[in-house]
């Protein structure tokens, strides 16, 4: 009891002693950013159809395509050629088969807001030195592999259908996601190696294949562009 009077009246003491007042300092202030830059996709990578979890580069000097270098959320990739070899002209209608090892086609879907979207094919007119040739002709490709990298095995595949494709007729639908498929997709159609012993260098390919009519098999190299085109459907 003692001890608290003694602690209180040397309180006292010190209000009424006045005490050192309190000064404040004045303030000092400064600003500073935060910054973040966006910038479109890049043109993603190509990958191997065979195996999706590396990447590939396709070779022009077998008759491969080049990449689209398209970049941007939803992209189109890789689309490819087909390619039919050379053949005396036969009495008949003839189906030719592809030559090539692996044709495929890539599509890449990096938006953050997963929505449908639809690839379509569309075969043009074949020409060849200036004429329209190959009337009748039609491209017919087998309904092939729907593939992509280990890390999105999870996610729901895209779905395709065999196609039948007129020479200068409509565009048909050959890849379609109805639930978002995001990353990178292949739809690829596997060749047979038929060559001699260990030559690796020759290619059949029955997933791919050229109906061309009797009357129309005339002397000459014949070329028709196809349409690949990638729409996006945003709900």
């Amino acid at each position: 009891m003692k001890k608290q009077s003694t602690v209180t009246s040397l309180f006292a003491s010190a209000l009424l002693l006045g005490g050192p007042s309190l000064v404040f300092a004045e303030t000092s202030s400064g600003s500073s950013t935060a910054t973040i830059t966006f910038e479109t996709n890049k043109a993603p990578d190509i990958l191997d159809p065979a195996n999706p979890d590396d990447s590939y580069t396709p070779d022009p000097g077998k008759g491969e395509n080049t990449p689209t270098g398209n970049t941007g959320p939803l992209t189109l990739d890789y689309a490819p050629n087909f390619n039919f070899g050379t053949h005396e002209i036969l009495g008949s209608d003839a189906i030719f088969e592809s030559t090539d090892e692996k044709p495929f086609l890539q599509v890449t879907d990096r938006r953050v807001v997963l929505s449908e979207w639809t690839v379509t094919a569309k075969l043009n007119t074949f020409t060849s030195g200036g004429e329209n040739t190959l009337p009748g002709a039609s491209l017919s490709i087998a309904e092939g592999i729907v593939n992509t990298p280990t890390y999105n095995v999870g996610a729901t595949a895209p779905v395709t259908s065999a196609i039948e494709l007129l020479a200068g007729g409509e565009a048909v639908d050959i890849l379609t996601s109805t639930a978002g498929s995001p990353y990178s997709w292949l739809l690829s159609w596997l060749g047979t190696d038929v060559s001699p012993e260990t030559d690796g260098s020759l290619w059949s390919n029955d997933n791919i294949t050229l109906n061309v009519p009797l009357n129309q098999q005339i002397k000459g190299t014949h070329v028709a562009t196809i349409d690949w085109v990638l729409t996006d459907s945003i709900p």
